[in-house]
């Protein structure tokens, strides 16, 4: 039950508050209902001074918000499981009374002691950092890894960054090997047995160092004085001898960046010498992929080239041909001759003739400015030519199909630019008259049409006022119209004005009309606003006027007004919308002629 108010009325004893005898019922049923409460039983609860004690032996007090609500106190609020403070910056302190420790479940914190109440082990399972001196009295085990900061010191070892150094100078392994992945580092001077390691040396004592059956590998120089052998090779300066007479490299091949000599043959740069002035092959064939270049006068016998060859030095002669630069000539009066072997072809990129004529690829033409081209066969020949493509000119008296010059006769004609057929012009999709003002005329033969794009047109004209119209299938004929008008004109038409500025909605030619009525609709969608009216308009050559009547709409008024006036020869009839909306005018005009 909600609660009852009691209604003390406006004024003391004014008679408007509720009697005494009603005021004691909603007092008494608000009692009722306090005490009815299933919750609310204050006979197990003492609220004495400012304690609030449980009145019943072992009885909790359990305070409980109702859903997402909190138990809050001046600076701590228990929202679920957490204690949370409420005051800035502040701590939340568990403080025992005298003796008495802090204790969760069995760890017992007392001052700055933390033990276990059932004498168990403590365990700390997450990383635990120390950032002050840590003392351990007693026995210590580690099964993990163990991180100490640089210097710390473990007896006479102190650990820093890189480095462990003990207070008496050394540190013993005793028996046990010492192994690393990584890299040793000893002082100069440092000593392993009979071995002694300084900046840049091994040194034995016993004056040599054996690795016996070992491979000694390096990545970097390995340096013996001269003199020194290795197998039966002896090391000396600038030379390297085999006690046997003889090198061999075995399948790896000899590079120097060097020369390399050999007998009186001397190999450097990008030339052999030899120091008796020639070099000879014997009977071996001398080949290169390469060029070969001969300076002088130089005898070859048979000559083989597989690659580039180039002369120089004032061209070669070959037979009754010169080769000097860029020019092949003959001997007086003799001709070149290029014959290929079989069905080959001569082959030639670009040529000019005569410094008249150039041939490049599939084009011959004049290279003289304004110069005809002309060919002329010999005697009775004929210039034979298996198709002719002839531009900005025409072809006089060429035989096309017959043994007579006549007209030819085409299946199809194609022409890949603008064609002209005496006054007509057929460029892409484009057919045109030439000449000014000439009309373009496409007729059947006898009583045949025109036909464009599936539609045939009638081959002879209609009578004064008919249209054309459809039969359904693509044939085009002239039919009556179903009404015919001598002085008006009817048209209809639609326009959509977005502003309250006054606007032309139509306009019809003074010079050809007196008036016009309208039927016009009007929308204002953003509004659902409605109209339809009448508007008569006329003129005197001078002014124009408006009558509009008939008007029935949704809106309390008209959705705009109408005006009218003259602008050049156009009557014009215009709007002006009481609203920015846009509204769209649709209409039907009947105009009248003068």
């Amino acid at each position: 039950m909600s609660q009852l108010i009691l209604n003390v009325g406006t004024n003391a004893n004014d008679g408007t508050g509720d009697t005494l005898r009603d005021a004691m019922i909603k007092v008494n049923t608000n009692f009722t209902e306090i005490y009815g409460s299933a919750g609310f039983d204050l006979t197990t609860i003492q609220v004495t001074g400012n304690e609030i004690r449980a009145t019943r032996t072992n009885d909790d007090i359990v305070f409980k918000p109702a859903g997402a609500g909190r138990v809050i106190f001046p600076a701590l609020t228990i929202n679920g499981n957490n204690i949370e403070g409420t005051r800035s910056n502040e701590d939340i302190n568990l403080v025992p009374s005298g003796t008495g420790n802090v204790v969760f479940g069995a760890i017992q914190i007392k001052g700055t002691t933390l033990s276990s109440t059932d004498s168990s082990t403590i365990n700390i399972n997450e990383g635990l950092v120390v950032d002050g001196t840590m003392t351990v009295s007693g026995s210590t085990s580690f099964l993990g890894s163990i991180s100490a900061g640089s210097g710390s010191t473990v007896g006479n070892l102190t650990l820093a960054d890189g480095s462990i150094t003990d207070s008496g100078g050394s540190i013993s392994f005793g028996n046990e090997n010492l192994s690393t992945t990584g890299t040793v580092t000893a002082g100069t001077g440092s000593t392993i047995g009979n071995l002694t390691l300084a900046n840049g040396s091994i040194t034995d004592s016993s004056g040599a160092i054996s690795f016996g059956n070992e491979n000694l590998s390096t990545t970097g120089t390995v340096t013996a004085g001269t003199g020194s052998t290795i197998g039966n090779l002896t090391l000396a300066n600038g030379s390297i001898t085999d006690s046997s007479g003889a090198i061999s490299f075995g399948d790896e091949n000899l590079s120097t960046s060097g020369t390399l000599s050999t007998g009186t043959l001397t190999l450097g740069g990008a030339s052999i010498t030899d120091s008796s002035g020639a070099i000879s092959f014997g009977n071996e064939n001398l080949a290169t992929t390469g060029t070969l270049t001969v300076g002088g006068l130089s005898t070859l016998g048979a000559l083989t080239v597989t690659g580039a060859m180039s002369f120089t030095s004032g061209g070669v002669t070959v037979d009754n041909l010169s080769f000097n630069d860029n020019i092949i000539s003959s001997s007086s009066n003799a001709d070149i001759r290029l014959t290929p072997g079989g069905t080959g072809s001569v082959i030639v990129n670009s040529l000019t003739i005569d410094d008249n004529i150039n041939i490049t690829d599939n084009h011959i033409k004049a290279t003289k400015s304004n110069s005809d081209l002309i060919i002329s066969p010999s005697g009775t020949g004929q210039v034979v030519m298996a198709k002719a493509d002839i531009d900005s000119g025409t072809i006089d008296g060429t035989v096309i199909g017959g043994t007579t010059p006549a007209a030819g006769t085409f299946t199809t004609l194609t022409v890949t630019q603008a064609l002209t057929l005496e006054g007509i012009t057929i460029d892409d999709n484009t057919v045109k008259t030439n000449s000014s003002n000439a009309n373009l005329e496409l007729s059947g033969n006898g009583s045949g049409g025109v036909t464009i794009s599936g539609f045939t047109f009638p081959t002879s004209d209609g009578s004064n006022g008919q249209f054309i119209k459809t039969d359904g299938a693509g044939n085009l004929s002239f039919a009556s119209a179903g009404a015919t008008l001598s002085h008006s004109d009817l048209a209809d038409a639609t326009t959509t004005v977005s502003s309250s500025a006054t606007t032309t909605l139509n306009t019809f030619d003074k010079t050809v009309y007196r008036s016009a009525k309208y039927f016009i609709s009007i929308v204002d969608s953003t509004n659902s606003r409605f109209e339809i009216v009448e508007a008569n308009v006329t003129h005197d050559g001078s002014d124009a006027y408006v009558s509009t009547f008939g008007s029935t709409t949704n809106y309390t008024g008209g959705l705009c007004v109408f005006s009218a006036d003259i602008s050049g020869n156009d009557v014009r009839l215009r709007v002006t919308n009481i609203s920015d909306a846009s509204t769209v005018f649709k209409f039907q005009r009947i105009a009248v002629d003068i």
